[in-house]
């Protein structure tokens, strides 16, 4: 291939992505200048993202569980570490490891490309269910066969010869002290390593990258203006959860997720309440207009089952405002006026949605009786400062 026709694919890539920021720039889109800086700032970020993932990690052959930090797509969980590699099923594969004492390990073998078309999960495995050699170490394989000699066929998975990708959710509820799992992933029948990419699978990636980059900003932009236009807003009416209810939009089968939209004013807070249901996990966090997370290492935009405060008669509490109402149960919307509220309820018995109230911050006074925990500015510092210690740990930054 000349130097011309790569140069005219390269233009064609940075065109690509100049459409993709005007559904950050659109002036009908009904947010604010900060939300638009956002819009540039989530391409980039997805730009980062799949080039890692794809551009430098994505043999199928000699796959690399690749993560990155922050994994801003779809809502993701503060509480998470994601991992992800590309596999090609119709090779087989070897997943082996420790798997640490994170609260809930799961892994996936999924398509990735719901922008598109609807995702398909093929392989959904917890860490209890992973079988544990006297030294703590797991192995697990799967593919389109046939299983590999001396394997048995409680650790081999059959599945389709399906080119999708393999993710890794690891959820943190003590962020200071829980151990991640250490994992590696390799294939068994590989074809050669290739040393130096060719002009063939350079356009194949720059292809990729503007399409997957532009359209899941745009289908997580649509997502959230849904909300929006059936006025889902500061209330989970609307939902109806059930476990694995956001699988088609690769969500996890072990959860129950309910999402909703906040709009909240500067003099305004909304008050949530939920019982916690008996679970291995839950979580609850503010996202942006992106349905991206909002900044969890230093603010507290999301709680969980560890951090958050339960009150004796197993109701969590919290107040979502824009200023520290000085309750320990506070999610910091960062200033950020409006955008998603998302809960999650990992292996729960049962799958309760909190009740919002929508109230001005100066009456809140008139809600904090003796079930809520209240908090110093003092405390907040300590809270905050272990939070990004935490949360900078996971990430070993």
């Amino acid at each position: 291939m000349s130097a011309a026709e790569l140069r005219s694919a390269w233009h064609a890539f940075c065109e690509d992505l100049k459409d993709g920021a005007e559904i950050a720039l659109d002036p009908d889109r009904k947010i604010d200048d900060v939300d638009r800086v956002e819009g540039i700032q989530a391409l980039l970020r997805r730009l980062a993202g799949d080039t890692s993932r794809g551009l430098e990690g994505g043999d199928v052959f000699h796959p690399q569980l690749a993560w990155c930090h922050p994994f801003k797509n779809g809502q993701d969980n503060p509480d998470g570490l994601y991992q992800i590699a590309e596999i090609d099923l119709a090779a087989t594969y070897r997943l082996s490891g420790s798997i640490g004492t994170v609260s809930y390990l799961g892994i996936t073998a999924m398509t990735t490309k719901f922008a598109t078309q609807g995702v398909q999960q093929f392989l959904t495995l917890k860490g209890d269910e992973l079988i544990l050699d006297a030294d703590g170490r797991f192995e697990v394989f799967f593919g389109a066969g046939p299983a590999p000699d001396e394997v048995s066929n409680r650790n081999w998975f059959p599945l389709p010869p399906q080119e999708c990708s393999l993710m890794i959710r690891q959820f943190f509820q003590d962020w200071e002290n829980e151990v991640p799992a250490d994992l590696h992933l390799e294939c068994l029948n590989p074809e050669s390593v290739r040393t130096r990419m060719d002009a063939g699978t350079l356009l194949h990636h720059l292809n990729q990258l503007s399409t997957q980059v532009v359209d899941m900003t745009a289908f997580w932009a649509e997502f959230g203006g849904a909300h929006l236009e059936r006025d889902e807003i500061n209330s989970f009416s609307h939902v109806q959860a059930a476990q694995g209810v956001n699988s088609n939009l690769g969500g996890s089968v072990d959860q129950g997720y309910g999402q909703t939209w906040y709009r909240i004013a500067d003099h305004e807070a909304l008050v949530l309440e939920v019982e916690i249901p008996d679970c291995v996990y839950w979580g609850i966090q503010l996202g942006d207009v992106w349905y991206q997370s909002l900044n969890w290492w230093d603010r507290q935009s999301s709680l969980n089952g560890h951090q958050a405060v339960v009150s004796s008669d197993g109701v969590f509490r919290a107040i979502i405002a824009h200023h520290d109402p000085g309750v320990a149960n506070w999610l910091d919307t960062t200033g950020s006026t409006q955008g998603c509220i998302t809960y999650r309820w990992n292996q729960a018995v049962s799958q309760p949605i909190p009740t919002c109230e929508l109230v001005a911050f100066d009456t809140l006074s008139s809600y904090l009786d003796d079930r809520w925990k209240l908090i110093t500015p003092g405390e907040r510092a300590v809270v905050l400062r272990d939070r990004r210690r935490g949360a900078l740990r996971r990430f070993r930054r």
